[in-house]
């Protein structure tokens, strides 16, 4: 109704959806109309999805462990450092120092030859079982005993061919050794050197079979190994308590001694020590790609190389990691002191000038021990040579030299039965009517000749018990 008063009337017009649509898009294409009529329906569902209501959370499901049962249990292993040297022979049967002599105590059980204690086989030579120090590849047959078994006790006074001079040495060196376990160079006749003594006294019980767990002087033993270990410096090295004598002679020596103990007896601190020490003697003192002297990395000479060679091959036989280029350093240096003109085979202190028969025995020995054989022109040249100066103990003590009978024995033994027998009956003829008989010297050696004067009587009895005990050490090289 408008304000004139006409009246106007007002029709409502109801169009269907489908006309509207007609309006609005007029001509466009139905097809194209129904593409955008799906698109905006799927619009619209997919804002009702994300901005309408959130259905109720389910529940979680929580998973619980399964305990195993107690048998299937690991328990947690606190890793300790690499320091074991080789896996022990007897874990379970190591005895405390104190335990040690104890009639309680328990011992290392009867071992079969060529086994390690618990049936398995240990390492073998062409003929038995190594039982210390030098032997092995490429050197042959050696390093097994002649009569026992390899980690069983051996009574020397039982074994066929023992000098009966070697037990009263023993029980000497037993009678004066000091509490702590070391012997007093100072106090028999000699000077400090009381490492390197104390290594060589050890070696001499050893070499007869007497153990840290067996044998009349198992205390012996024990008490030496201990206070060895106890001079052992953080770096491994052995001997710079003594003020004479040169560390890498005590160093060497007592290497030698722990190697050889834990070749035998098998307890764990041990070896570990005799590990130690053969670290110290390859990465700390050897010259690379040479030999040894007194200090670290000093011009090498060939008696102090000697014992190096020593120590690192027992080491090597008694199951520790020795690197195989410290025996190619020692063979540079041999190459180097040794005369080879006509296979002489003279060995010299620093210099192939400077050669003389106690050094081309220390050389000859080594040779020997890291692989050369018998039957080569250039040993039988130092042999023979060695052979022109057989021991002898004469009125005026001018022929002693119990340094130059200990490596020569050890050579000439591996020489074959032509030098041994002729060198050994020598060697008795000298020490057997020379051991002292009788109040507190007896069954020891006096401190004559060379360099006995530094070592003194715990010196010259040990090397004098290890010249005589030289065939039970080690099978020889020779068939």
């Amino acid at each position: 109704m408008q304000a004139n008063g006409n009246v106007e009337m007002v029709y409502e017009v109801r169009v269907s959806w489908m006309d509207a649509l007609q309006d609005q898009f007029g001509p466009t294409p139905w097809w194209l109309a129904s593409v955008v009529l799906h698109v905006v329906v799927i619009l619209l569902l997919m804002m009702y999805t994300v901005l309408g209501p959130k259905p109720e959370p389910e529940k979680a499901i929580v998973f619980h462990p399964v305990t195993p049962p107690p048998e299937q249990t690991k328990p947690i292993v606190q890793e300790e450092p690499e320091i074991t040297p080789v896996e022990p022979i007897i874990t379970d049967m190591e005895v405390p120092p104190e335990k040690i002599g104890d009639p309680e105590a328990p011992d290392i059980p009867n071992v079969t030859p060529g086994t390690d204690g618990q049936g398995k086989e240990g390492v073998l030579t062409d003929e038995g079982p190594i039982f210390l120090g030098i032997g092995g590849p490429p050197g042959g047959t050696f390093g097994s005993p002649t009569y026992g078994t390899p980690y069983g006790p051996r009574n020397p006074s039982k074994l066929k061919g023992v000098d009966t001079s070697v037990l009263p040495a023993l029980e000497w060196l037993a009678r004066h050794q000091e509490s702590d376990g070391h012997w007093d160079g100072e106090k028999y006749e000699g000077e400090d050197t009381d490492a390197g003594i104390t290594g060589l006294a050890t070696i001499a019980f050893l070499g007869c079979g007497f153990t840290e767990r067996t044998g009349k002087y198992k205390m012996t033993v024990v008490r030496a190994v201990n206070w060895m270990k106890s001079q052992q410096g953080e770096d491994g090295c052995i001997g710079r308590s003594s003020t004479k004598g040169g560390l890498g002679y005590h160093h060497a020596i007592c290497g030698m001694a722990l190697a050889q103990a834990w070749a035998m007896g098998r307890i764990v601190s041990t070896g570990n020590a005799a590990q130690k020490a053969v670290d110290y003697s390859v990465n700390i003192h050897q010259v690379p790609y040479s030999g040894w002297r007194y200090s670290p990395r000093e011009e090498p000479d060939m008696s102090v190389t000697g014992w190096f060679v020593m120590q690192l091959k027992s080491a090597k036989v008694a199951g520790l990691k020795v690197p195989g280029e410290s025996f190619q350093g020692a063979i540079n240096f041999l190459d180097k002191v040794t005369d080879t003109t006509n296979y002489s085979g003279r060995a010299g202190y620093q210099t192939k000038e400077q050669v003389n028969r106690t050094l081309t025995a220390v050389a000859l020995t080594s040779r020997l021990f890291m692989g050369w054989k018998p039957q080569e022109p250039m040993l039988r040249g130092a042999a023979e040579y060695i052979m022109e100066s057989l021991p002898d103990w004469n009125g005026r003590n001018e022929g002693v030299n119990f340094y130059y009978w200990y490596y020569a024995s050890l050579a000439m033994f591996q020489m074959g039965p032509d030098y041994w027998n002729k060198w050994n009956t020598a060697m008795k003829n000298a020490l057997i009517p020379t051991q002292r008989k009788g109040g507190d010297e007896d069954g020891s050696w006096d401190p004559v000749g060379q360099w006995s004067s530094r070592g003194g009587r715990v010196y010259s009895t040990a090397l004098g018990a290890l010249c005589l005990e030289t065939f039970m050490l080690y099978n020889p090289l020779y068939k």
